[in-house]
């Protein structure tokens, strides 16, 4: 008896040892996404916190969190986005509020993390009603002073998608920010500080370890989205582009220096000239 006990609760564990990610508000796989469009605009909120409270969320009347969007951008006028699947290097400039100039206190300190998150799926007032989402974090790194803060303001940002080529999978599974540089900007309430992020997706990183060849159903392929031990830094897509415009370029310059030596062979044999 103790045997059956034994083996039942392994195939309990086994089958209850991993689970999608991410779910929806019910728990629920989030089965009917609508995907994201090459070159769309990516948005995201954040946590509101609490300065008062030494960067506690903020509640409404229900109880959830509240999420505010990320601060506004002078180059644009709207808070920062990314293009999906678009490596980009993106400047965006802040004005630094009195609220603002103390959470990042709270940020750089480490009290509380910069926390965003992205919605799964393009569907319209997709999180307020209960949609997935991917988190992100902006780690900031510096330096507090009694009268003014030092932060690095150059970050690099990673963001990986699903590897398959069908477009109803063209989601995001994972998204990382984090201060990158051996610089860092003085920073006073008032100030406009301009911070630059090298945005780059990784879109054909191999899965290890899905189940979704089990007959599970999934919205993408699940598993480990595990980077190369040696990596490039474009997609491969863009890497053949980039090859075969160098192998053309090459081909001309090759040609245009033969040019002379090969009309003087053609002629010698008596070959008309091209």
């Amino acid at each position: 008896m103790n045997f059956l006990a034994f083996v039942f609760s392994l195939v309990f564990i086994a089958s209850t040892s991993c689970s999608f990610f991410p779910l929806n508000k019910n728990g629920e796989v989030p089965l009917d996404i609508e995907p994201y469009d090459i070159g769309q605009s990516v948005y995201f909120g954040c946590n509101a916190r609490d300065i008062d409270k030494n960067g506690e969320h903020k509640f409404d009347d229900k109880g959830d969190l509240v999420f505010t969007n990320f601060p506004i951008c002078k180059e644009t006028g709207k808070p920062l986005s990314f293009h999906y699947g678009m490596n980009e290097d993106i400047q965006c400039t802040i004005v630094f509020s009195d609220e603002l100039y103390h959470l990042f206190q709270i940020y750089v300190h480490q009290d509380a993390p910069f926390s965003c998150r992205i919605p799964l799926s393009t569907e319209k007032d997709s999180l307020e009603k209960g949609g997935a989402s991917i988190p992100l974090n902006f780690n900031f790194r510096g330096e507090i002073h009694e009268s003014h803060l030092l932060v690095d303001t150059s970050l690099n940002v990673l963001l990986t998608t699903p590897s398959a080529k069908n477009k109803q999978e063209q989601t995001i599974v994972s998204a990382i920010a984090w201060s990158s540089s051996t610089n860092t900007t003085r920073v006073v309430i008032g100030s406009e500080v301009t911070f630059d992020f090298a945005v780059r997706w990784f879109n054909n990183l191999k899965n290890t370890g899905s189940s979704s060849d089990q007959g599970k159903q999934l919205p993408f392929h699940d598993g480990f989205y595990m980077l190369p031990k040696s990596t490039i830094p474009m997609s491969y897509k863009m890497f053949s582009f980039y090859l075969l415009v160098t192998s053309i370029v090459t081909s001309v310059i090759i040609l245009a220096c033969c040019y002379k030596s090969i009309n003087v062979k053609l002629e010698h044999n008596k070959y008309k000239d091209f």
